[in-house]
């Protein structure tokens, strides 16, 4: 299954979301660092040896052999420590360029992993690179700071988003998850108040409860362990909704492929 997550604006705390969410999902899962703006893992995640991730080997370098034909996941995939297994993103906007003809292919290659691929996408507009990519997924989760114009702009992206689906196509499942400080319980209520009163028939999946300590944690600022943080607690509940959500498009595309 191919689950990506992004922002309507700002960084709400997409990377964070993503890889907090990777790093506890229960089954064979692979991060993908898509984000056109530039990718962030090759910064704080070192190797199990405590050595730096190869900045050149990820994204890019699978683009690049995508181009010439058929391509094969593994050489572009590396291990931080802790095990996850990880693709990394491109270091600089520049190079996203010559990756315009294989975003649209890039969804059936990542579909060689076994198991579930989380990719980050960062902010999603109508002239993203990634679109074509993320339109090919089987579950696209928008994370939202609890803000007035983070979910104005929420609000009119699951618009343009219902515009797109012309049913002409397969759409990924669409489904929100709040960002919120620990002590934030109204926020999931309000989001689904605002979605039901726009019209828009979106799920709210649940909330990532993000403490200043455990975020710092995630992007490799401070060490220490953070199993019973808000953070990773809050993360484990929004696995099964969010795998829920993947797997009605998942399964339909697989039945659709065998019929055909």
């Amino acid at each position: 299954m191919l689950v990506t997550i992004a922002s309507a604006k700002g960084s709400p705390g997409v990377t964070t979301t993503a890889r907090i969410l990777a790093s506890v999902w229960p089954q064979d899962v692979l991060l993908v660092d898509a984000d056109p703006a530039g990718g962030d893992v090759s910064l704080w995640a070192p190797a199990p040896d405590g050595s730096p991730l190869d900045p050149d080997t990820g994204l890019l370098t699978l683009a690049v052999e995508a181009r010439r034909g058929a391509a094969s996941l593994e050489p572009h995939v590396q291990t931080i420590d802790g095990g996850l297994q990880v693709v990394a993103g491109i270091q600089h906007p520049g190079q996203i360029a010559g990756m315009g003809p294989v975003w649209p292919v890039l969804g059936g290659v990542l579909r060689q992993h076994a198991g579930t691929v989380i990719a980050d996408v960062g902010r999603l507009t109508p002239d993203s690179p990634v679109l074509p990519f993320v339109l090919d997924s089987d579950a696209l989760v928008f994370v939202v700071r609890p803000t007035i114009e983070g979910y104005a702009h929420l609000r009119e992206r699951l618009r343009w988003l219902a515009d797109l689906d012309t049913g002409l196509r397969p759409m990924p499942t669409v489904g929100v998850v709040a960002v919120t400080e620990a002590r934030d319980t109204a926020s999931v209520r309000d989001l689904h108040l605002l979605l039901a009163h726009a019209g828009l028939n979106v799920p709210v999946l649940g909330a990532v409860g993000v403490d200043q300590k455990s975020a710092d944690v995630v992007a490799a600022r401070v060490a220490r362990g953070i199993d019973r943080s808000l953070l990773v607690r809050s993360a484990r509940q929004l696995v099964g909704p969010v795998r829920e959500l993947a797997e009605s498009r998942f399964y339909a595309r697989a039945m659709a492929k065998e019929l055909s």
